[in-house]
């Protein structure tokens, strides 16, 4: 019996002696699969929020100030024009004799060429956006499929852990979400030095959408590991394609017109709120040290989106962190009321196809023709004229199993 007890002790002191603990941390390494490259298991997610924040909070406030500065310039400017003008008027042409004014022509003529050399730039990068040009609709096109191939590599990248090591020079799909977000990151540059209110510019959804999903690409490619994060908010342009269809000539009408827009809107708030479950439930909640997570797939949070939303809730797939039930609470509000409005909508649009619309196409045959008569009331309401004989012709024959019609000649009174 001491034996035994001799051996546990000694089994027990081979494996807390320090020979082997290259052995248990070869161990360990394999069991902390979140992030695999780094052996203490540390999280480096607040990286890449961080890049996004201080991005738009750091644009913000030197927009904030610009304004500031701009406003006290300009009534300091306009109380300095007045003494001037003040003291012209009391002085009379004392102030003209001397050389004081015209390094202040200078100056303005200066300020004026600035002006200038900056409106034009403005008007040049206001073209390249434009839908009115085809350089524009080609570009607003092009950044509408890059930002579709940026939705599916994030949808591909969504099997993977949420935050995971990637070499940049290995992984091709980082490499190619790179070469998207730069293009994304000039396209950005442009819409800023077009944008006549720059303030409301940084706040418009495309802007947010850039500031959480392009700056994490560049701290991705600096600490070679990858988060998964905000880029399901690339869902959100989805909202413009009925608009990328009508630069297009496809949409036409518009019933069309608001029957893509309608189901755009709906998926993409639909996807995005899908990404957001996504990413809090595999995660799990911070002030739990990320330990009360689950393992869902992208489309398992897409299936609870909608049965969430459609008020069915079967309950086989659920939240599980408290971000996650959080948000469940707000967005059920929303996603309710969207679901209750828009498809209804949809399938009515959908459904109610006029007889008689589209386009007239001519066919081979028999031609047929329309005959249309024209009452004297309504031909004096719109010519304004008495419309005594101008109806003059309306005949119609038929030789030979041919039919003509006869035309309405109106001779002017």
């Amino acid at each position: 019996m001491s034996n035994n007890i001799n051996a546990n002790n000694l089994n027990t002191d081979s494996s807390s002696s320090p020979v082997n603990v290259p052995k248990m941390d070869a161990l360990i390494i394999p069991v902390t699969m979140e992030v695999p490259c780094d052996s203490r298991g540390q999280r480096m997610w607040w990286a890449f929020l961080a890049s996004s924040m201080v991005t738009f909070f750091g644009g913000l406030f030197i927009i904030l100030l610009w304004r500031t500065l701009k406003y006290l310039w300009t009534v300091c400017c306009h109380c300095g024009v007045k003494s001037k003008e003040a003291q012209k008027i009391n002085g009379g042409g004392d102030t003209q004799a001397d050389g004081a004014c015209k390094p202040t022509d200078e100056k303005e003529e200066n300020v004026a060429a600035e002006v200038g050399w900056m409106t034009s730039v403005k008007d040049w990068a206001g073209v390249m956006i434009s839908a009115q040009t085809l350089t524009g609709r080609v570009l607003v096109v092009l950044v509408f499929a890059l930002s579709i191939g940026a939705l599916v590599i994030y949808f591909i990248d969504s099997s993977n852990p949420i935050e995971s090591c990637q070499n940049f020079y290995k992984d091709f799909t980082l490499q190619i979400d790179m070469a998207f977000n730069v293009f994304f990151l000039l396209y950005f540059g442009l819409r800023f030095i077009a944008a006549n209110d720059k303030l409301w510019f940084w706040l418009e959804v495309n802007s947010v959408v850039d500031f959480f999903t392009v700056p994490p690409v560049f701290v991705s490619v600096y600490l070679n590991r990858s988060w998964l994060g905000l880029r399901f908010l690339r869902a959100l342009r989805l909202i413009q394609f009925s608009e990328i269809l009508q630069f297009l000539n496809i949409l036409k009408t518009s019933n069309s017109i608001k029957l893509v827009n309608l189901c755009s809107i709906f998926i993409s708030t639909w996807l995005t709120a899908a990404g957001f479950i996504h990413l809090v439930e595999n995660s799990g909640d911070p002030w739990e040290n990320f330990q009360n997570n689950q393992q869902l797939t992208y489309w398992e949070c897409v299936y609870l989106l909608m049965v969430t939303m459609s008020t069915v809730g079967y309950g086989d797939v659920y939240a599980k962190t408290t971000l996650g039930r959080l948000f469940m609470v707000f967005f059920i509000l929303g996603g309710l009321a969207m679901f209750a409005s828009y498809v209804p909508e949809i399938i009515e649009l959908i459904g109610n196809r006029k007889k008689y619309g589209g386009s007239y196409s001519a066919v081979s045959g028999r031609k047929q023709c329309l005959l249309a008569t024209c009452q004297k009331l309504l031909l004096s309401s719109l010519i304004g004229r008495n419309t005594a004989g101008l109806l003059t012709q309306l005949e119609a024959e038929s030789k030979s199993k041919k039919s003509r019609c006869g035309c309405v000649t109106l001779n002017s009174p």
